[in-house]
């Protein structure tokens, strides 16, 4: 099982991609998945996405970045939390696993 390198981005890079990366981490944690979390301002993501296995965004990001990309704001908002979550845990089994 591989190690899962993510990337966390928000608006500013700070306030909710830490909240983000944190509860990412505790799910990846509970699910028994080696992942290493960096976090970045959403303008950095075309520059630097490539070099992760994915980007985790808080807000809708549709550009091609070279990576898988997952929209993660129900974890800031708590709209479709739960759908989030097993989605974070699907992307990085599925990652780990390759």
């Amino acid at each position: 099982m591989k190690t899962v390198r993510a990337l966390v981005a928000c608006g500013g890079g700070i306030a909710t991609s830490t909240f983000a990366a944190a509860e990412i981490a505790k799910i990846a944690k509970d699910a028994g998945l080696p992942v290493e979390i960096s976090k970045s301002p959403l303008a950095d993501v075309p520059a630097i996405a490539k070099d992760y296995d994915v980007c985790f965004t808080t807000a809708k990001y549709n550009q091609d970045v070279g990576t898988v990309v997952v929209t993660v704001g129900g974890l800031i908002t708590g709209i479709g939390e739960e759908e989030v979550i097993e989605t974070i845990r699907k992307t990085l089994t599925e990652l780990a696993s390759s």
